[in-house]
């Protein structure tokens, strides 16, 4: 996912518009329309106050991955992008994550 397509859906998944959003990073609608279909590269200091304003990492949001992340940082990283999840996704990140606990139960049980 791009970085304008992760700002779009961290706008929406707070409903916001671009004219709320633009206030709030002081910045003007279009120039945000233009970061988010990538027409614009914003600046660093935009970055920085999404990631602020959206309580997320600047490295996530720009497409950094650190594969050597600690379990507690992996940990962290779901809960935190679980806030900006409908009530009807965490519903099913939660069947999901159930199901690979009792996958992961069975197959210590087996190897025991």
């Amino acid at each position: 996912m791009s970085f304008g397509e992760k700002v779009q859906m961290l706008r929406k998944n707070h409903g916001m518009s671009q004219e709320t959003l633009a206030n709030m990073l002081r910045i003007n609608r279009n120039c945000l329309s233009r970061i988010e279909t990538g027409k614009s590269e914003p600046s660093l200091s935009v970055i920085k106050n999404i990631a602020l304003l959206f309580k997320t990492d600047v490295e996530s949001l720009i497409g950094i991955e650190d594969n050597k992340k600690s379990t507690e940082d992996k940990i962290r990283e779901i809960n935190d992008n679980c806030h900006y999840l409908l009530e009807s996704d965490l519903d099913l990140v939660i069947r999901i994550i159930s199901i690979l606990r009792e996958e992961y139960v069975k197959g210590n049980v087996r190897s025991e």
